[in-house]
C-alpha cells in the first residue's frame, strides 16, 4: 500500500495534477484499488473524456481513472492517457 501511495505522489508530481484530482477511494464508488482505477475529480485539465464519462453516469463531478502506459504531448508538456469509468458501483469481488 505504502508504494501504491508513493507512486500516486510521485506520478501528480510528474504529471502537475494536484492531489485534488486524485482524490480518496473513499470518496466515490470505484473498483478496489488492485484493480488500477483511482477516484478522479472530473474538473482535472486538460482531459475532457472523464467529464463525457460521468454526465453520461451519475453526473456527480467524480469518475473512475486508470493510467495506461501511452502518453501524449500536448504544448511539450506529457500528459497520460487514461480509461475512464463512471463511478456509479464497483463489481463485488
Amino acid at each position: 500500500m505504502r508504494k501504491l501511495c508513493v507512486g500516486v505522489v510521485v506520478a501528480s508530481a510528474l504529471l502537475g495534477v494536484s492531489g485534488e484530482a486524485w482524490g480518496a477511494s473513499a470518496g466515490g464508488h470505484c473498483p478496489p484499488p488492485q484493480s488500477g482505477y483511482i477516484v478522479w475529480d472530473v474538473a482535472t485539465e486538460p482531459y475532457q473524456a472523464d467529464n463525457n464519462v460521468d454526465e453520461q453516469g451519475n453526473n456527480n463531478g467524480l469518475a473512475c481513472a486508470r493510467p495506461t502506459r501511452k502518453t501524449v504531448e500536448i504544448d511539450g508538456v506529457i500528459y497520460t492517457i487514461y480509461n475512464f469509468i463512471d463511478d456509479a458501483g464497483a463489481i463485488p469481488g
